[in-house]
C-alpha cells in the first residue's frame, strides 16, 4: 500500500476470494458470503485501504455493524487497532472508535442501533456489514445522504437471514448497470476445511446449514419465530393480493413508539375463520395525530383499535395517557391488551398465522419484520436465549402479538354465543374466487 512518501506493508494476507472484494471499484457493491469466511475482516482491511490511499481531501470511511457493541465482542476492533499500529503516523482514538491515518483520512467504526448519530456526517465509503439486521429505512434516510456530495461508495454485506434486506439489495444490484455482486457459498471460498464443514453439517439443521453455509435466501431465518410459518404461507399463495372488503369491519393493532417506530396492522376476519391482513403502517418520529389521520384516510369501517397495556399510563408532561389522546383525536372504540408473557403472545401469533392471508404490497414492510423477528444466540452457552432480539423487527412483531391476543379473545366470546354460531356468512366474496376463503 503506497502513502505519499513511503510504502507501507500491512500484516494481512488476503484469501483468494477476498482479493476481488478488496479491489472492487464499483460505486455499489453487494457481497453475500457464507458464515466464517472472513468477510468482516476483509471489509475492515478494505476500508482502511480506501481511507489511507484516497486522493480526496480528508477522506472518511465508515464501517457499520448492526450493534456498536459487536466491534468489541467479535474482536474486529482489535484487528483494526493492529492494522493501525502497522501504519506509521496513524492515531487510534478508542473513545470515538476511529483511526486517524497519516494522510488525514479517517476510518470510523460504529453501530446501526443509533442511526441518528450518523446523520449530518459524510463518507467516501460506507460499509454496512450484516445488512439484514439494519433498520430498513437507514440506507435511504441516513447512508445515501452521507455519500451524496462525495460521490461515495456503498458496500452491503452479510450472510442471508431469509428474504430480507440483503436479498432485496442483491436482486436489485444484479440488474443494475455498474453495480457489483458476490454470492459466495462455502464451495466457492474454500475458507473452511472439509472437517469443519462436516462438523457444522452435523451440528446444524438442514435449513440452518443452507442459510449459513450455502447462502440460501429461502431457508427460514435461523432463530426466527415465524420463518417457517411464513414460508408455508408463501408456498400456499397466502401472501398475495388481498383487497379491502367493504362489508367487513377492520381491526387495528398498535405498537406505540416514542423514540422509535410505531407499527399498526389492519385486519378483517370472516366467520369462516380466515384472517385477511390488508394493510400495515409503520413510521418513526411522528405524532399520534399523524397515524389517526392515515387510518381515517383509508376509508375503513373499524371494529376496534387494540392498544398495548402501557398506552393507559399517564405521561408526566401532559397528565394524559396516550389512549386519552387517541380518543380526543377520534380514534374509537379502543381496547387495552393486558400485560402478558411475551412467549404466550408469540405462541398466539403462531396459532393464527396458518389462517392468515397477507396483502403482499401493503404489508411488505411488516412481513419483513415478522420474518426477521428472532431469538438471540448465546455464544457462551451454545443455546438460544429465551427472549427475542429487540431491534427494528420488534415493532411489527409486537403489534402482531397484540392483534393475535385481542382478536382471539373476541373470537372466543363469539364462539360461546349460540346466536352467533347459528349464523353463516354467505355475503363475503372469496379472494381470487378461491373457495378456501369460505371454509367450504
Amino acid at each position: 500500500m503506497s502513502g505519499k512518501r513511503q510504502s507501507v506493508v500491512l500484516p494481512f494476507a488476503p484469501r483468494e476470494w477476498q482479493v476481488p472484494l478488496l479491489n472492487d471499484s464499483a460505486k455499489r457493491i453487494v457481497a453475500v458470503v457464507h458464515r466464517r469466511a472472513g468477510k468482516s475482516t476483509a471489509l475492515v482491511w478494505r476500508g482502511l485501504k480506501v481511507a489511507v490511499t484516497s486522493k480526496k481531501p480528508l477522506p472518511r470511511v465508515v464501517h457499520i455493524l448492526p450493534f456498536a457493541v459487536q466491534w468489541s465482542r467479535t474482536g474486529l476492533w482489535d484487528q483494526a487497532v493492529r492494522a493501525a499500529e502497522a501504519i506509521p503516523g496513524s492515531e487510534v482514538r478508542k473513545a470515538s472508535m476511529s483511526i486517524r491515518l497519516p494522510n488525514g483520512g479517517i476510518w470510523q467504526a460504529g453501530g446501526a442501533d443509533n442511526q441518528d448519530s450518523w446523520r449530518g456526517g459524510y463518507a467516501d465509503e460506507c460499509i454496512c456489514d450484516e445488512f439484514d439486521d439494519f433498520p430498513p429505512s437507514m440506507i435511504a434516510l441516513v447512508v445515501e445522504p452521507m455519500l451524496a456530495d462525495r460521490d461515495g461508495v456503498l458496500v452491503r454485506s452479510g450472510t442471508p437471514k431469509g428474504r430480507g434486506l440483503l436479498q432485496s439489495a442483491y436482486d436489485r444490484a444484479r440488474t443494475t448497470p455498474g453495480y457489483s455482486t458476490y454470492l459466495l457459498d462455502y464451495r466457492k471460498t474454500n475458507a473452511l476445511p472439509p472437517q469443519a464443514i462436516d462438523r457444522l453439517r452435523q451440528e446444524m439443521s438442514d435449513e440452518e446449514f443452507a442459510q449459513e453455509l450455502e447462502c440460501s435466501f429461502t431457508a427460514p431465518n435461523s432463530g426466527s419465530y415465524y420463518g417457517k410459518l411464513l414460508e408455508q404461507a408463501e408456498a400456499e399463495e397466502r401472501i398475495c393480493q388481498v383487497p379491502h372488503e367493504p362489508t367487513l369491519k377492520v381491526w387495528t393493532a398498535w405498537d406505540l413508539g416514542i423514540s422509535d417506530a410505531t407499527s399498526i396492522w389492519c385486519l378483517q376476519t370472516t366467520r369462516a375463520g380466515e384472517w385477511r391482513i390488508i394493510d400495515y403502517i409503520e413510521g418513526s418520529g411522528e405524532s399520534l395525530s399523524y397515524y389517526v389521520q392515515l387510518l381515517q384516510q383509508r376509508g375503513y369501517s373499524y371494529e376496534r383499535h387494540l392498544l398495548p397495556h402501557d398506552a393507559s399510563v399517564r405521561e408526566l408532561g401532559s397528565g394524559r395517557s396516550r389512549t386519552e389522546t387517541l380518543h380526543s383525536l377520534g380514534l374509537r372504540p379502543t381496547r387495552i391488551i393486558r400485560q402478558h408473557n411475551v412467549a404466550d403472545g408469540i405462541n398466539a401469533v403462531r396459532m393464527v398465522l396458518p389462517r392468515c392471508w397477507f396483502d403482499a404490497t401493503r404489508c411488505a414492510v411488516g412481513l419483513r419484520g415478522l420474518r426477521n423477528y428472532r431469538r438471540e444466540w448465546n455464544e457462551a452457552a451454545q443455546t438460544w436465549r429465551s427472549q427475542p432480539v429487540h431491534d427494528w423487527a420488534s415493532h411489527a412483531a409486537d403489534a402482531m402479538r397484540y392483534l393475535a391476543l385481542g382478536v382471539r379473545e373476541d373470537e372466543g366470546r363469539k364462539l360461546a354465543d349460540p346466536q352467533w354460531q347459528s349464523q353463516y356468512e354467505t355475503s363475503v366474496p372469496a379472494v381470487g374466487g378461491d373457495s378456501r376463503w369460505m371454509g367450504v
